[in-house]
């Protein structure tokens, strides 16, 4: 908890911000004025005697804004005998400028003090002035579930509900309200409560909570007005309409059926229920008198089945996607055909099945739920059902419906339905389906081969490529034979392509030779793929030449349109194998022009997507040469926010393959991960697929395409004449040279020729800019905490002159087998590690190396490390030994959220969080309701954080919103996975609950 100073900090700080960013031309009084104003509740000055009144007389709303943060928001460290309290907490009119302060410091005292700190307050208001009556509306105003309500939290995870404080003193003040022969003595309470309730902005929930309060602790409260609860009036474009409350109406009748069933079903009729409303309350009367009701729910089950699953019965519905609302049923929601079918099975199990087949097969659509559903139900029997569904419209269909249906088959032996998925497969299926179809037929095994193997000669080519992707799926030796006998006479291209993608390893596992290569155009051309040339934005009487590497001839009209041909056929991050195979072939020292042209034609489609393929082989043919224009490319996408073609153009430079290019590659698979996460995704997943042919991890590439430039170790020898000389990378990444004397001079010798001159400057023009991502690459390395084999470690930053560098200014430890620290150390300029000691270590096979993270350090080896680098005046590159930590609390281990920061506010506001977050790797999403999401990932054990800030919000709201840390979760990939903070990394916990601390912090 913050103390009284630091709260009152905290609020200065916001508020100062808030007034610099105002434009006020009064903003330097303002500040003044905000300065005596911090004095005056720090008690460096006395507090006026007319206070009260320089508060109310306040021209602007920072001030009395400043004083509601620094004292009603932190309400515990304000006792009522604190003169500022005295002065300000006294009944105030609605114009007042205190009116908000007094009653926010109200609500919190009453709302979340202990009952002897409520009780003290209550006796100080009423001797401030304030009636009973005042004290209750000033809470009652607020309108939140907390008025009534207090939520208790205990470290075994278990939670319960106490009442308020308030709650307490209002329920005394309801039972005190005698009403004898009509006449009330005292206030009416009672009136209040339900003014709070039915009246003004934001009183639904409160009338939820109201409802709930009265009911278990004042019943006689209600009585006679359980219909307004549950069908109270809400204005609509101007109209005043009656709106059925079904969680209310559920909550009375899950209290007393017999009781509330009359009033509960006026209600509905008078609030014109919604349909699965109707079904929800009709349904829970069943449960206490079924030969009552459960006709009633029978009828609206066949009025749904037959009428309101049909597309002609939302004729007004313009989109393209049938919706089905929820129902609530056994107190739990539901799907309503889910509901639906579950009622039936109890309520009705002679008909059931009958009426739940004649819905699958007469509604137009179906909730994935629904089949889940069925398959968890019937099993192996839901198989018919299963069949019916698969025939549905894509129309009317959710877009996981048909994945959902043939996943729930693939769960059984479906051969009493294989005809069914076949046909399904061949004939109604789009391109997405068709592939779920066949993967599902695959798990048959070697029963589908026969049939799949005589589509591959069928007339249609739906059939053909149906019979394609289940022998690519099966897989299977004669499988792929039957796919080569085909490959070169297939004339459908989609189909080809499976085939090709099936036996890639088969028929382009290795290069092939020239004569292979010219056969395979030859191929091509008798399909009739080359007859003309389609290619609307080139001339192809324009293109430049391309020569053939074996022979250096020319490339013919035919080879070139079969790499137009082929290229168009490329897939995301993946060329064509075909094209791949001839561009391989090529003279690459000749394909720049050829490369630029491709690039032109884009430029000249308007980049257009349709043409994305010439970005990505143009990026394959042009080398290191043709790199600044796809850069160029994809700064002027994303500056445009043409966000995907930024992604194409990733793609692009990736394809160029050298380490310059999957440099780049890597910077912005970095710097776009919290502004525009799927460019960055797009980024990983082209460094991923050009780790997985080097067959290494995509950190290791990264360690990877960071150049040597041709030295020998550190150093790089050169002559000048007779003379012999050495240049290495300086700690300032600079190029210093040594003679033979060994004698260090920072520049090239004056004799040195000229092309070794504008080499050592292409060299230090390099290093700038490599020098410019890794410092930011290694932070991400110490926050992922990334390890190196003991021996990689020493390759990768002893035996590179850059990465040396790196080296010497880091400090790192050494893990044992079992990831126990062991060993801290620094390097030396002479490549030596040392400890603390300044003993020189050694590194076993077994260890493995971080860069070093304090969290693993105890106070007194902090302290020693620091007085070590002081020292040795070590200059890092980046913040180490001085990284705030955070480590979990011990009652906080079982749970999967801490509440180390809760309940503080962010001075400088909701604005300045929305600003700031993404600087710190996280990711800014919008959720329900406008409110803002932030995300942190931890890509090395696939989980996430996941703050809650109260009060932050997708839209700007002008630097006076107010932020409040509420707990910080942690979770798998998957938003329902939890995971306990016990097996949170030491390192991911504390560097998310440092970037918060950090938002706290800022001033």
């Amino acid at each position: 908890m913050n103390t009284k100073e630091q709260a009152i900090q905290q609020a200065y700080d916001r508020t100062l911000w808030q007034i610099e960013h105002s434009n006020l031309n009064e903003a330097k009084d303002l500040s003044k004025s905000l300065d005596n104003l911090k004095s005056i509740l720090l008690g460096e000055v006395p507090v006026p005697a007319n206070f009260r009144e320089i508060v109310i007389g306040f021209k602007h709303n920072y001030l009395t804004t400043f004083l509601t943060v620094a004292i009603s928001h932190n309400y515990q460290l304000w006792s009522s005998q604190d003169p500022i309290i005295q002065s300000l907490i006294k009944p105030a009119n609605q114009d007042s400028g205190v009116y908000w302060l007094v009653n926010a410091y109200i609500f919190y005292k009453l709302t979340n003090s202990e009952t002897d700190d409520a009780d003290d307050c209550l006796d100080f208001l009423q001797k401030q002035g304030f009636t009973k009556k005042q004290i209750v509306e000033c809470v009652i105003e607020s309108k939140s579930y907390n008025t009534y309500f207090r939520d208790i939290y205990h470290n075994d995870g278990k939670s319960e509900r106490k009442l308020t404080s308030f709650a307490k003193f209002l329920l005394k003040l309801l039972k005190e309200n005698k009403n004898i022969l009509g006449i009330s003595f005292g206030e009416n309470y009672l009136d209040l409560v339900e003014n709070g309730a039915f009246h003004g902005y934001n009183s639904t929930g409160f009338r939820d909570a109201t409802l709930q309060f009265l009911y278990e602790y004042y019943p006689q409260g209600l009585e006679g007005k359980y219909e307004k609860y549950i069908c109270d009036s809400q204005i609509y474009d101007n109209k005043t309409i009656l709106k059925f409350n079904l969680s209310n109406a559920l909550f009375i009748l899950e209290k007393n059926t017999q009781k509330h069933e009359e009033v509960v079903l006026n209600a509905m009729f008078k609030g014109k229920a919604l349909f699965e409303e109707k079904f929800s309350i009709y349904a829970k009367l069943c449960e206490s008198f079924p030969s009552k009701y459960q006709v009633k729910v029978l009828e609206l089950i066949d009025e749904y089945m037959n009428e309101r699953a049909k597309s002609t019965f939302h004729v007004d519905r313009v989109w393209g996607m049938m919706y089905e609302n929820d129902a609530i049923y056994e107190q739990t929601r539901y799907r309503l055909s889910t509901a639906m079918a579950k009622f039936l099975l109890k309520y009705d199990a002679e008909n059931a099945q009958v009426k739940i087949h004649t819905y699958v097969s007469t509604s137009d659509f179906l909730y994935p739920e629904f089949i889940r559903f069925l398959s968890n139900e019937f099993k192996e029997n839901s198989l018919e059902y299963l069949a019916i569904a698969l025939y549905k419209s894509v129309k009317y269909v959710r877009k996981d419906y048909f994945s959902t249906v043939l996943f729930c088959i693939g769960n059984y032996n479906f051969q009493s339905i294989e005809d069914k998925i076949w046909d399904f497969a061949e004939n109604h299926a789009n391109k997405a389906n068709r592939i779920l179809a066949a993967q599902a037929l695959s798990k048959l095994g070697d029963a589908v081969f026969e049939r799949a193997k005589g589509l591959l000669s069928a007339k249609t080519v739906d059939s053909r490529v149906t019979g394609a992707l289940v022998l690519s799926y099966l897989n299977t030796d004669v499988a792929i034979d039957a796919l080569k006998k085909v490959v070169d006479t297939e004339k459908n291209d989609d189909t080809r392509d499976i085939i090709l993608e099936t036996l890639s390893e088969q028929l382009y596992g290795r290069k092939l030779t020239f004569s292979q290569l010219q056969e395979l155009i030859q191929t091509a051309e008798k399909r009739g793929k080359l007859n003309k040339f389609n290619e609307k934005w080139i001339d192809e009487s324009t293109l430049p030449k391309l020569v053939w590497e074996e022979n250096g001839t020319e490339l013919n009209q035919s080879q070139v349109r079969f790499l137009f041909y082929r290229m168009a056929r490329s897939k995301g991050l993946n060329s064509d194998i075909e094209a791949r195979q001839v561009i391989n072939a090529l003279d690459k020292s000749k394909c720049g022009e050829f490369a630029k042209k491709l690039i032109q034609a884009f430029f000249e489609s308007g980049s257009n997507t349709n043409f994305k393929h010439y970005l990505s082989t143009g990026g394959q043919m042009g080398g290191n040469e043709i790199l600044p224009i796809l850069n160029t490319i994809f700064k002027k996408n994303m500056e445009d926010k043409r966000y995907k073609m930024a992604e194409y153009s990733v793609e692009a430079i990736a394809m160029v393959g050298t380490d310059k290019a999957l440099r780049i590659v890597e910077v912005i698979s970095r710097k776009f991960a919290s502004k525009r996460p799927s460019v960055s995704e797009r980024a990983i997943q082209a460094l991923d697929a050009a780790a997985l042919e080097l067959n290494i991890t995509a950190d290791e590439l990264a360690d990877r395409i960071v150049p040597d430039f041709g030295f020998d170790g550190l150093f790089k020898p050169f002559k000048v004449g007779e003379d012999e000389y050495r240049v290495f990378v300086n700690s300032d990444f600079n190029l210093c040279f040594f003679d033979e004397d060994n004698k260090m001079r920072k520049a090239v010798p004056k004799e040195t020729p000229s092309d070794l001159k504008k080499e050592f400057k292409e060299i230090e023009k390099e290093i700038r800019d490599i020098v410019k991502t890794q410092s930011s690459r290694l932070e991400n390395c110490l926050t992922d905490s990334r390890h190196w084999k003991a021996k990689q470690w020493q390759v990768i930053f002893l035996q590179n002159p850059i990465m040396f560098v790196y080296a010497m200014k880091l400090l790192w430890g050494v893990f044992d087998e079992n990831d126990t620290l062991k060993e801290v150390f620094y390097c030396s300029d002479g490549a030596s590690l040392y400890n603390e000691k300044d003993e020189e270590i050694t590194l076993n096979n077994t260890d493995t190396i971080r860069i070093l993270h304090p969290i693993y350090l105890i106070s007194e080896q902090l302290v020693t490390w620091k007085d070590k680098t002081y020292e040795i005046s070590f200059k890092g590159i980046f913040p180490q030994l001085e990284r705030k930590t955070f480590h979990i609390l011990e009652e906080e281990k079982e749970k999967n959220y801490t509440r180390v920061l809760a309940n503080v506010d962010i001075p400088k506001g909701a604005d300045f969080v929305s600003s700031t977050i993404e600087k710190y790797g996280w990711i800014k999403s919008n959720g329900d309701g406008g409110r803002l999401e932030l995300t942190k990932k931890f890509k090395r054990n696939d989980i996430k954080a996941s703050v809650h800030i109260e009060g932050l919000y997708a839209w700007y709201q002008g630097g006076t919103a107010t932020a409040t840390v509420k707990d910080i979760y942690f979770m798998k990939e998957n938003w329902q996975d939890k995971i306990v903070l016990k097996n949170i990394p030491p390192i991911f916990y504390s560097e998310v609950i440092a970037d918060i601390d950090k938002l706290i912090q800022a001033t």
